[in-house]
């Protein structure tokens, strides 16, 4: 293997205007790439990684400009390249695959034709056979025929494959992944990252993989540099920064992953008996769909307990979700909530038949913060928004104290009242989202993945403030996740679903110590975490445990209940 870099970063600096002065997002960064070997870059939201990683495509966000150093591809500076040669690098030399295939990919057009066009443009044979041949590089099954496909008629790892499919399309020599995994589910993620290994080796590209995961760094990289608010703090082997880190900022980010093995046994707490969600058989059919999204499902919360729902992409757990915030149709079962007044209320109505007193006792925190809120209102006007439409405070200045209060109870000071989401990071929007949740006085929390896209570190004080108000508030949460690790540090009890039924069902310390049922079997043992250094054989695309239509949840002793599929132990 030749030793002469095929990408190289020296001394670079780069800073961005704002207001009427200059930010300095990445300084002094150096690095290189070889052929057939991963570096991973890893730091907390604003460590300037994704800044770094896309100026290997000659790269910068508006106002942004190199102060310093020098990016160079094949030996060519990437910022002095003409316009015809920067365009042939893009896509061409260097390759990118961003974090959300979903939003990358053109909803209205055929998965297969955007393959072609990404041929196409840079000249390259696009016939039917090419495409066919790529998608089959990608394992993605009936190449022939899933190129006819929509984005939206794929699975999110399908896409992600969809969106590698399109990068290494010119055989680039580098691969750019910005946090590719983010959104998939452990089984996917595996996949994902067996099939980029293999590429890599395949095709012998230096690979650039940016990511807040440092399981997943652990286990495809071969060297690893961490950042700082911009700056080099530590860079080696993975083995040695991972394994035995020399600077504290590194161990701090260790310790803040949420961790499987070795990880102290989940508290047991005491919640209360008063029962605040009751579901019975729930059904969930999306409209004109031909099967049901969710079938049957069962489930108790009390007053101040979590309980989470686990599963791969296409489980029904967000659908569920969806359901009992009045977002999506129940076609039968029961949901019944009890409020903080004794009142009971019927959940199976949509949000917009609720009535007030429901709408306010149900709330939603979404995964992206982002889309969220609103761009151009105040976190004040954010805040204050739920506290006018549910009758909350009786005027302005009530509303504004009101609103300093919630602020101050999710961590944010005073200061944060009067400016605009793109001022915060991601780990305070979503405490902002937090907070306009709690504006209504909830009785019930929905959490969809609120901690998805958020480094490890914010991850935990997310989870830290949120186990910190639901005991405070008595809050009752349900709470939808595909990141076991996370689940295991903030739920009393665990809901695991496939193919939008209920596998398995127990408190959360027997899920992970004698987990009965096949498939939460496969979901742990896909789990990646820091200091992993081989990946769980795994095929995304398999099914890993096939349900049987006729299978209930039979009783395995003290609330575990496990569904009686062939290979399940329930005894």
């Amino acid at each position: 293997m030749t030793t002469t870099p095929v990408a190289e970063v020296k001394g670079l600096t780069v800073s961005y205007q704002a207001g009427a002065g200059r930010v300095t997002v990445a300084e002094d960064i150096a690095f290189t790439l070889q052929a057939g070997r991963t570096l991973g870059l890893v730091g907390e939201s604003g460590s300037g990684k994704s800044t770094v990683a896309r100026t290997l495509l000659g790269h910068l966000r508006d106002g942004s400009q190199i102060d310093a150093g020098q990016v160079t591809v094949l030996g060519e500076d990437v910022f002095a390249l003409p316009g015809p040669a920067l365009r042939q690098l893009r896509g061409g030399t260097v390759s990118v695959v961003a974090q959300n295939a979903g939003q990358a990919l053109t909803p209205s057009l055929r998965v297969g034709a955007q393959i072609r066009e990404a041929l196409q443009v840079h000249g390259l044979p696009a016939d039917s056979d090419r495409v066919a041949e790529l998608l089959r590089l990608v394992r993605l099954p009936a190449p022939e025929t899933i190129g006819q496909r929509y984005p939206h008629e794929l699975s999110g790892g399908q896409q992600q494959r969809v969106a590698i499919a399109m990068a290494v399309a010119t055989d680039p020599q580098v691969l750019v992944l910005d946090e590719p995994t983010t959104a998939l589910d452990v089984i996917t993620q595996a996949a994902v990252l067996s099939l980029v290994n293999d590429l890599r080796e395949r095709l012998s590209m230096a690979v650039l993989i940016v990511s807040h995961d440092l399981g997943v760094v652990s286990v495809v990289a071969d060297d690893v540099l961490v950042l700082q608010a911009g700056r080099a703090v530590e860079h080696g082997p993975t083995l040695e920064v991972l394994g035995s880190p020399r600077e504290d900022y590194t161990r701090e980010l260790l310790d803040a992953a949420p961790r499987i093995e070795g990880a102290p046994a989940p508290e047991v707490r005491d919640a209360h008996e008063e029962l605040a969600l009751q579901c019975q058989g729930l059904d969930v059919r999306y409209p004109r769909a031909p099967r049901l999204a969710v079938s049957d499902f069962t489930v108790q919360v009390r007053r101040g307990e979590t309980v989470a729902v686990v599963g791969e992409s296409g489980s029904g757990k967000s659908t569920v979700a969806k359901a009992l915030a009045g977002l999506a149709p129940v076609e039968q079962g029961k949901a019944v909530l009890r409020t903080g007044d004794a009142g009971l209320h019927d959940l199976l109505a949509p949000a917009r038949a609720r009535p007030v007193a429901v709408r306010r006792s149900v709330q939603m925190i979404f995964q992206n913060a982002d889309l969220a809120l609103n761009p151009r209102r105040s976190i004040a006007d954010a805040i204050a928004r739920p506290l006018k439409v549910f009758g909350r405070v009786s005027g302005r200045a009530e509303a504004r104290a009101t609103v300093l209060r919630l602020l101050e109870e999710v961590g944010l000071g005073p200061e944060f009242a009067d400016r605009v989401p793109a001022q915060l990071s991601g780990g305070q929007r979503q405490r902002v989202g937090i907070a306009r949740a709690l504006a209504a006085e909830p009785t019930l929390l929905i959490a969809d993945e609120i901690t998805t896209a958020l480094d490890v570190s914010v991850q935990a004080s997310v989870l830290d403030l949120l186990a910190e108000l639901r005991d405070r508030r008595a809050l009752s949460c349900l709470f939808i996740s595909h990141d076991l690790a996370v689940v295991r540090n903030v739920a009393d009890r665990i809901v695991v679903m496939k193919d939008g039924r209920m596998v398995e069902t127990a408190a959360t310390a027997a899920i992970f110590e004698t987990p009965r049922h096949p498939y939460t079997r496969s979901l742990l043992e896909a789990v990646v975490e820091p200091g992993s250094t081989d990946l769980p054989g795994s095929d995304a695309d398999a099914k890993v445990v096939e349900l049987d239509p006729g299978a209930t949840l039979i009783e395995a002793g003290e609330g575990h209940w496990v569904r009686d599929d062939e290979g399940a132990v329930v005894t």
